[in-house]
């Protein structure tokens, strides 16, 4: 062979290896699209979430009108949410509003502005819990705020700070400042 031919060959040969390094580098995945902590992951308008225990009965179904959810924080953010729970027989026993919440991975809801706590169940004797800022436990239904509470009962009214209670026992405890009205009923 000729030295121009080995040449050409070599030549040939390096050509061939930069191609195909380039042809390699172009099929590499692009990166993730990168999101800051202010971005959210997904949003859906009008959602409707249902919860089950492990033994497959329904715990809580929770319809929104806005759901925002942060992967790097793990929380869910929802715009107007309505929590229904559910006991252990399938009967709806609270039904739960506010203006925004949010979820956090631990179960944990956060309300804000204008919650109310309604009872779906005839037997309870409280009502409805209304204040401006509540936190649920939505595996133990364990509820607190810390901020001005009102109980409605069948037959009372309490207002008062920082209500600590728990919604599957239908019990509520308020701790400061706690103004109580009774109605007598005749019998």
């Amino acid at each position: 062979m000729s030295k121009t031919r080995r040449w050409i060959i070599t030549l040939l040969a390096l050509l061939a290896l930069i191609l195909i390094g380039v042809n390699l580098v172009d099929r590499d995945e692009a990166p993730p699209p990168v999101t800051s902590d202010n971005e959210p992951t997904y949003k859906s308008d009008q959602s409707t979430t249902l919860v089950y225990s492990p033994e497959g009965a329904l715990s809580y179904r929770l319809v929104t009108k806005h759901v925002e959810y942060f992967s790097s924080t793990s929380v869910s953010w929802f715009t107007q949410p309505i929590v229904t729970t559910y006991d252990s027989d399938q009967k709806a026993t609270w039904s739960i509003r506010a203006d925004r919440a949010k979820l956090t991975q631990e179960r944990m809801l956060y309300l804000y502005g204008h919650v109310e706590v309604n009872a779906l169940s005839a037997d309870s004797q409280l009502r409805k819990i209304t204040t401006d800022s509540a936190q649920i436990n939505l595996v133990t239904q364990d509820v607190t705020s810390d901020d001005l509470v009102t109980l409605y009962g069948t037959t009372f009214n309490s207002s008062g700070l920082k209500m600590r209670g728990n919604l599957r026992s239908k019990t509520a405890e308020l701790i400061e400042k706690v103004r109580t009205s009774y109605e007598i009923q005749n019998k």
